[in-house]
């Protein structure tokens, strides 16, 4: 590339849905209890003209806050100032969000779903939320990172700056990972920082696919999924067995719950296991013991 030419510019947005918590204050595990999220999603969206996304996705916002059909709705109405976010936001909100992301083109959409297993948690993950998070990470940013003349930049929501080290630390996984499968490694560009949700609104692209999946997911609620159906790129169904190998959706074989292996909350305990970290059998619940 010539030193006169600009470099092209790529920007991941990544957010969640869910978390990875296996464990409550004082090592308690919450895997089959009442309110256990069962498993935790990522997804990233890819796009170039960032420009051009984030001033749609303002401009939206604005007509909503000056028009009086929705501008006195409580999650517009608000003190603390609104920001695009599914799972707060009015049914209104929700339905004409969707519709506008439906007509919306010049980005593409991936998702992980991690199924939380309690044996591949401390297994592979050594009882660790923060590992088991990023390991889902680096999963999802595998391949996208494919060009020597582009700067990436990587942005994910968070609240707490210092897990930046971490998403470092997941890139550079998925960069030596894609390379191990190269005749010739590639030298890959790229930034990586913490960002909040209320000042990114590209961030309500990722926050509304996670949300109208996981309502699929969870409630079997098919209405927003099936209305933003084209837009899912490709999803990746991880630990939905043991084994290494993840069941992947995308525009060829399309993503239905139907095709999904057994979906469980209670953590896939079959028989009695034994943890060292974090957990021990007075922690188990009794399908653990």
């Amino acid at each position: 590339m010539s030193d006169n030419q600009s470099i092209n510019k790529t920007y991941l947005f990544i957010d969640e849905s869910g978390d990875p918590a296996f464990y409550a204050s004082g090592n308690r595990c919450i895997v089959g209890t009442e309110g256990f999220k069962p498993l935790l999603l990522i997804g990233i969206v890819k796009l170039e003209d960032k420009k051009k996304i984030r001033n749609a996705i303002l401009q939206f916002m604005d007509e909503l806050e000056k028009d009086p059909l929705y501008n006195t709705l409580p999650c517009i109405n608000t003190q603390n100032g609104w920001y695009l976010h599914a799972s707060y936001d009015n049914k209104e909100v929700q339905v004409i969000f969707t519709d506008f992301l439906r007509k919306l083109d010049g980005f593409e959409f991936y998702c992980v779903i991690g199924r939380k297993r309690l044996d591949i948690f401390h297994n592979k993950h050594n009882g660790n939320e923060t590992e088991f998070y990023f390991d889902l990470i680096t999963h999802l940013i595998r391949d996208k990172l494919n060009s020597e003349d582009t700067l990436y930049q990587v942005l994910l929501s968070a609240r707490n700056k210092n897990t930046q080290h971490k998403l470092k630390e997941a890139i550079e996984n998925a960069l030596e990972s894609d390379n191990s499968k190269r005749e010739a490694p590639l030298k890959i560009k790229y930034n990586c920082e913490i960002v909040l949700s209320k000042d990114t609104p590209e961030l309500s692209i990722v926050d509304y696919l996670l949300w109208a999946l996981q309502r699929y997911l969870i409630q079997g609620d098919k209405r927003f999924f099936n209305a933003l159906i084209k837009k899912y790129t490709h999803i990746i169904d991880l630990y939905d067995s043991v084994g290494d190998n993840p069941t992947i959706y995308n525009t060829e074989n399309g993503f239905e719950l139907e095709k999904m292996s057994e979906f469980r909350s209670d953590g896939y305990i079959y028989r009695k296991q034994s943890y060292t970290s974090r957990a021990n059998t007075g922690n188990l619940p009794w399908w653990a013991l």
